[in-house]
């Protein structure tokens, strides 16, 4: 008898978590206004019945093709395809009703997202990603439909539909200081990671080249990495800041105990180990056939770098620049804590405020770029793989 049923379980797993609380959790939550509780509105109440059910077919379809027996490039496509067009719907829908609240309450009231929006909107994630993962054949099609979506949710967010969310209110009110931000986040963290590429890759060479280095170089950069994020940022304050006393011509360079020099030279020493070790892993990756190979054929050590064994250590030293790209973003939300700026002054102040929304305008766009920055790298070390190790 032929099989019908063959489970996906990583896509199983997130279409069932997600479903729960889509149904069973509030959808949105409403507040009379920005800083009281608020109670949370369903599903149902928020979409209307026949939207409603709309949605529970969708998802329905979902877990089907989760477990219905299928070729795994078709099964892996429709999953992506209808997860991408959920999202923007439950987007629509969630500023839909916070723009009927606004028009009922005043624009004193208050529509948040609720775990009955965040967690499907997660669980839609991962099944996409592992669908993009899992189809190789199908990747175009498949970001095709990622770009859809993603540009889908722009054109909601840019056309004003979910201006009435108290997540775009609190972005509205914040709009020149938000980019402001955002440019401040991206350069620690890209500056950061460029330098500590600078640093991690020669480091790694050399500790691959020289063993005797090799053990004192890890265990330095295992114990920088062990130390607090916090804890590292306040050892760094007193010591710059008795650094410009003993050499006031820093402190005419713009360097301060404050800012933005702690901040880069915390985040290239968390950046440095993944590097590094990656660097030093991809090295010992290369066949000492092909590095004899390429002495026999008269290449000298720097086209032998250049040529063989960069090229084969390519792809594991991109992935440790996306590790430590992908942890540096993350991280500079937290350098906003000694004045470096970034996204996380959203967050502390939402903390202060007690605003979840303010907390969200900085968190959302830290993950947002992450997981950005780790798609495009990963896309990156595809492309740069030699078709020999493919």
């Amino acid at each position: 008898m032929r099989r019908i049923f063959s489970v996906e379980k990583v896509s199983l797993t997130a279409s069932i978590l997600g479903a729960l609380p889509l149904f069973g959790f509030g959808f949105v939550i409403f507040r009379p206004n920005r800083l009281v509780s608020g109670s949370a509105v369903s599903l149902w109440k928020t979409a209307g019945d026949w939207i409603g059910w709309v949605i529970v077919a969708t998802w329905l379809v979902l877990i089907l093709l989760t477990i219905i027996k299928s070729q795994d490039r078709i099964r892996h496509s429709l999953l992506c395809l209808l997860s991408c067009a959920l999202i923007p719907g439950l987007l629509f829908l969630a500023g839909r009703h916070a723009a009927l609240v606004a028009e009922i309450q005043g624009p004193v009231a208050r529509v948040s997202f609720g775990p009955g929006f965040w967690i499907p909107v997660f669980a839609l994630g991962v099944i996409i990603t592992n669908s993009f993962q899992r189809s190789r054949g199908a990747r175009i099609i498949l970001g095709t439909a990622v770009f859809l979506s993603f540009s889908s949710c722009l054109i909601l967010l840019v056309s004003g539909r979910t201006d009435s969310l108290s997540l775009m209110r609190e972005f509205i009110n914040r709009r020149g200081r938000f980019f402001g931000e955002l440019r401040i986040h991206m350069a620690l963290a890209v500056s950061s990671v460029g330098i500590a590429f600078l640093l991690g890759v020669p480091l790694g060479m050399v500790a691959h080249r020289v063993k005797k280095l090799r053990t004192p170089t890890f265990f330095t950069l295992n114990t920088l990495q062990t130390v607090p994020s916090l804890a590292l940022f306040g050892i760094l304050i007193p010591v710059l800041a008795a650094l410009i006393g003993r050499f006031p011509v820093l402190g005419k360079m713009g360097i301060s105990g404050i800012g933005t020099a702690p901040a880069i030279i915390a985040l290239t020493a968390y950046s440095l180990l993944p590097v590094a070790r990656n660097t030093f892993t991809g090295f010992s990756t290369v066949d000492p056939a092909a590095v004899d190979a390429g002495l026999g054929m008269g290449m000298t050590r720097a086209q032998l770098l250049w040529r063989v064994e960069l090229p084969i250590a390519s792809p594991i030293i991109l992935n440790g620049i996306r590790t430590a790209l992908v942890q540096a973003v993350g991280l500079t939300a937290v350098a906003a804590l000694i004045g470096a700026g970034g996204f996380g002054v959203f967050i502390f102040q939402g903390l202060g405020q007690a605003a979840t929304d303010l907390i969200l305008l900085g968190a959302v766009p830290t993950i947002v770029i992450a997981v950005a920055a780790d798609a495009a790298m990963s896309t990156l070390i595809v492309i740069v793989e030699p078709k020999g190790l493919k």
